[in-house]
């Protein structure tokens, strides 16, 4: 996830391993070397620094020079990303992607969102490495990954248990799926075809997607998502899962349960006392999200 080892970034240029040697291209002029070369040891050091930091530069893509995410309007994990921009105050450019044919991502190798992009043309995906990426730019307020064991296990748990759980729920009939899907039919800048397709073709898609994630599970959807809130409260530490203030698995976990608002299963959580009182304050204290701008 996040930064593919076939292609490494340094300052200048990208370079990336062929037949013959590794092959560079140039980020300032966008050109093509057609004869292999050798990394110096200054482009190796470069390589390493990247792929720590799992990012790739594509500074084309930055929106309005503001940090950009390229999204899903229903994605959970998209809604952790703009949880924890919101609770920092920071603005930013939000591109929704055709779910269908996700042209939007094609100036990479992506098949999925979010795709984060910072004003400096750093570009990331898996949710979780975004969010430490952003905190680590922005404040530094929780643990890195391996510093927090119980951060990180909560942190994946959002992503393992919880985001599919949820999706188990929200698409567990074909009229919850095309429900979920309506929003496309406000997108702007897709076609009369690519609303009705994405509507239509890709509830009967993820209604197939809820019924493989359902098998995941020994208890039915609703009952599950039920079971799970059960553990997930387990992991509180006080108001938040960090204690006092929110930590990385709090932004996770509801970034998950707010992609459910005003679809099918966001009723479990109402009525989930110890979830639903967690929700709340996360929801409305620290998570004011800014304006943004929808591209």
């Amino acid at each position: 996830m996040g930064f593919r080892r076939t292609e490494y970034l340094t300052k200048r240029c990208v370079i990336w391993p062929g037949k013959r040697g590794h092959y560079r291209r140039s980020i300032e002029k966008g050109g093509l070397f057609a004869a292999p070369m050798t990394p110096t040891e200054a482009d190796i050091e470069a390589v390493v620094e990247a792929d720590d930091k799992g990012t790739r530069l594509y500074p084309e893509q930055v929106v309005d020079g503001l940090p950009t995410i390229y999204s899903f309007q229903s994605c959970p994990f998209c809604f952790k990303i703009r949880a924890l921009l919101g609770s920092r105050g920071i603005a930013y450019a939000d591109v929704e992607v055709e779910p269908m044919k996700k042209a939007e991502l094609k100036w990479g190798d992506w098949n999925q969102v979010p795709v984060y992009v910072d004003v400096d043309g750093n570009a990331m995906d898996e949710s979780n490495d975004i969010l430490h990426y952003i905190d680590s730019k922005n404040g530094n307020l929780f643990p890195r990954a391996g510093h927090d064991p119980e951060q990180d296990r909560w942190m994946e748990f959002s992503n393992k248990v919880l985001g599919k759980s949820i999706v188990a729920v929200i698409y567990r009939t074909f009229g919850s799926s095309f429900r979920a899907l309506e929003y496309v039919n406000g997108i702007e800048n897709f076609s009369r075809k690519d609303k009705f397709v994405n509507k239509y073709l890709g509830g009967f898609e993820m209604k197939m997607v809820g019924r493989s994630r359902a098998k995941m599970f020994d208890l039915p959807p609703r009952e599950n998502l039920k079971s799970q809130l059960d553990t997930m409260s387990s992991g509180f530490k006080g108001d938040f899962f960090g204690g006092e203030s929110p930590n990385g698995a709090d932004f996770a976990n509801y970034g998950i349960l707010r992609s459910m608002q005003g679809l099918e299963g966001f009723d479990i959580l109402e009525a989930h006392p110890e979830a639903f009182g967690w929700y709340n304050p996360v929801s409305y204290t620290h998570l004011t999200l800014p304006t943004n701008r929808e591209v």
